[in-house]
């Protein structure tokens, strides 16, 4: 299985896509996730932080807080990727999170 690096345009995009794949259902007005089956591995990251925060070196305090990433991050692991997430495919340089041993 492979990992892939999905960026959607915010978190409601990557529901829609997710029911289009099965990861996601509703039942009863209620949101059932599948993160985890014989065919794939879902990590929805969400929003991702730039490492631009100032804080106060004495308290910790924060100055100025980081800016957020556009978009909305998943790591989908899967031997084949669905075609209805290809669109959202992104190659970061060095991951924000990934699976365990990797």
């Amino acid at each position: 299985m492979n990992t892939t690096y999905l960026r959607f345009p915010s978190q409601e995009v990557w529901e829609q896509a997710a029911t289009a794949v099965g990861v996601l259902s509703v039942v009863d007005d209620e949101q059932q996730w599948s993160y985890y089956t014989h065919d794939w591995a879902v990590d929805d990251v969400g929003v991702i932080y730039n490492d631009d925060g100032v804080y106060d070196q004495d308290t910790g305090d924060v100055i100025t807080p980081p800016t957020p990433m556009d978009g909305w991050h998943v790591n989908f692991k899967t031997a084949t990727l669905p075609s209805e997430l290809e669109a959202y495919v992104v190659t970061p340089n060095t991951p924000y999170r990934k699976f365990a041993g990797e």
